[in-house]
């Protein structure tokens, strides 16, 4: 279960939880996932810019990770960067 607050005891909002939430639920996802996996629709210029504020909200907490795809941004959860780096050292 993902706790309110973050590292350094900064409070997370309940709609970036919820963003974070659709991210360990279903990743990797870009903004439009994450709408879509909260039952949001719109202009997908708007909904990216909205949710687009809450991943880098969450990278700056280092619970998620990002990078740049073309024209917009794929997050995954920091834990599965971790494991995914042990994976590879355990490989050789």
């Amino acid at each position: 279960m993902v706790s309110l607050f973050a590292k350094k005891d900064h409070k997370i909002s309940s709609s970036t939880l919820k963003v974070l939430r659709a991210i360990n639920s279903r990743w990797p996802a870009n903004s439009n996932d994450i709408a879509r996996e909260l039952g949001e629709d719109g202009n997908a210029k708007a909904v990216s810019a909205k949710y687009l504020y809450h991943l880098k909200k969450l990278e700056r907490l280092d619970l998620i990770q990002m990078k740049r795809m073309g024209n917009t941004y794929v997050a995954w959860p920091t834990d599965i960067e971790k494991l995914r780096v042990i994976h590879e050292m355990v490989r050789g």
